[in-house]
């Protein structure tokens, strides 16, 4: 858990950093276009006009899965389909199974391992960066 904490709480303790930028998946499924701009902006890619059209669309869940066989890390060979790595193209698919007093006890634990401000940010309840 300690591990966890370093990760989280490290991206989140340099997310102002000129040479850190933080994605939320939320933000790319909202608008992939501009999440996607908004990367290369940060990290000062120049992309021709012409280009974006196709980068985009590359980009989105149902491209990548379907050259899931590229695209899919397995680095160790468990996946039996690589497509399976692109299982749903959503978040949020622990509310449907987990119970009230999970997800309260989740947000308990969580609120004891990160500041407010990330937890914010992570659970997307604002477009905090």
């Amino acid at each position: 858990m300690d591990r966890l904490r370093r990760h989280l709480t490290d991206a989140w303790a340099r997310r102002r950093q000129p040479n850190v930028v933080l994605l939320h998946y939320d933000d790319l499924l909202a608008d992939l276009d501009a999440a996607m701009r908004h990367l290369a902006t940060q990290l000062e890619i120049v992309v021709a006009a012409s280009a974006w059209p196709t980068l985009v669309d590359a980009a989105t869940f149902s491209s990548m899965r379907a050259r899931a066989d590229l695209l899919a890390p397995d680095a160790g060979g468990v996946l039996k389909n690589r497509a399976t790595f692109f299982r749903r193209g959503s978040s949020g698919a622990a509310r449907e199974v987990l119970h009230d007093t999970d997800v309260e006890r989740y947000r308990r634990r969580a609120a004891e391992l990160a500041p407010p401000d990330l937890l914010h940010w992570l659970h997307h309840e604002a477009s905090s960066t």
